[in-house]
């Protein structure tokens, strides 16, 4: 039996996106907002044309580089001020792992998870996790939505 890196994530519960028609923009919600400043991964829900009214459209991460930290609020800014522009009923859910996990190894669960669930707007890893992931567990916990609560990335790289 191989042995597996196990990566806990811990999910928030969905937030609501609001649109305001005068400005023509999507704005995150404002109360309770400390927890955008983190980092870690991000599912984006909402409308789409062909997959019905509340799907996941799209996983991705957040993580510090080299310039500093890219928080949740800055990744689903530029999101829902670009490529989403123009679906509705958008909503969020945020995802902290329980553990420290290097630059890399965020990029590796990301396309675990984006295989796993083939979010309708990814690109990338779509159909096949990053190379490096054989090894990894992920583990969705809390209020995990439309995620399984396991996969592994030696599953998605076969």
């Amino acid at each position: 039996m191989d042995k597996f890196q196990v990566v806990d994530i811990s999910w928030g519960e969905r937030n609501k996106v609001s649109y305001d028609a005068g400005y023509d923009q999507h704005n995150l919600p404002e109360e309770d907002c400390a927890y955008l400043e983190g980092c870690g991964f991000y599912c984006i829900y909402g409308r789409h044309p062909v997959y019905g009214q509340d799907v996941l459209l799209y996983i991705g991460e957040t993580k510090e580089g080299e310039d500093g930290v890219r928080s949740f609020r800055a990744r689903l800014t530029e999101h829902f001020g670009g490529r989403f522009w123009y679906h509705q009923n958008l909503s969020f859910s945020l995802g902290v792992a329980q553990q420290e996990l290097s630059f890399h190894e965020v990029q590796l669960v990301e396309s675990i998870l984006v295989a796993a669930h083939k979010p309708a707007l990814n690109r990338m890893h779509i159909d096949c996790a990053k190379k490096g992931s054989e090894n990894i567990l992920v583990r969705n916990w809390d209020f995990p939505g439309a995620l399984q609560h396991e996969c592994t990335g030696s599953y998605w790289r076969q």
